[in-house]
């Protein structure tokens, strides 16, 4: 299962990107959806929904099949369907998105904090990949890496952050170490369809 947290501390600034840092805890399929902001979501001709949030400034496609879930606090969850042999998400997509207290916060700073922070919430943090990245038109920071969730579970994840004005965008895709790779090609284009509306 998959759960996306907050690791975000005030100094750590930005989020310093929350809900990544957990790329390797629960999402909970019983956490309650709360209609924060009004959303839409239209099917298209590939199979996938757009989902549309105003107050979040987000716009992306995703699976036809998948749940989202909004919650408290600026993170939207992209859930693949539950296995039938299993009761845990066998991969998930997130988005967080909040208000920086600095507009003099650098995407490299953001970049060195998320990766000293993973490494202490970690243990078993095993930095994979770590490159420049582009989404929505705006310069971005991506890692591929694996540790092990509070439920004992190996993940592999991949992040990424961008800045957009006052707000920080942190995207967190996580799975099963085995299904990684076979999900990758559908969070591509989630990613690859992310726009951001204001």
């Amino acid at each position: 299962m998959f759960k996306l947290n907050s690791l975000l501390s005030v100094a750590m600034i930005m989020i310093t990107l929350s809900l990544i840092a957990n790329c390797c805890t629960a999402i909970s399929p019983a956490s309650a959806l709360i209609d924060l902001a009004p959303s839409k979501s239209n099917i298209n001709i590939n199979n996938f929904l757009t989902y549309e949030d105003s107050t979040l400034g987000i716009k992306i496609d995703y699976p036809a099949g998948w749940t989202h879930e909004l919650h408290a606090g600026g993170i939207v969850t992209f859930l693949a369907s539950l296995e039938s042999h299993s009761n845990t998400y066998p991969a998930g997509l997130g988005i967080k998105v909040q208000h920086l207290k600095s507009k003099n916060i650098s995407l490299n700073n953001i970049t060195k904090i998320q990766i000293e922070n993973l490494s202490q919430s970690h243990p078993d943090f095993k930095l994979i990949e770590s490159t420049e990245f582009k989404i929505g038109g705006n310069s971005a920071h991506k890692i591929v890496f694996s540790a092990t969730d509070n439920k004992k579970n190996e993940r592999k994840a991949m992040q990424i952050w961008t800045i957009r004005g006052d707000k920080a965008y942190l995207i967190t895709y996580k799975a099963e170490p085995g299904k990684y790779a076979g999900y990758l090609p559908t969070i591509q284009k989630m990613v690859d369809s992310l726009q951001f509306t204001r």
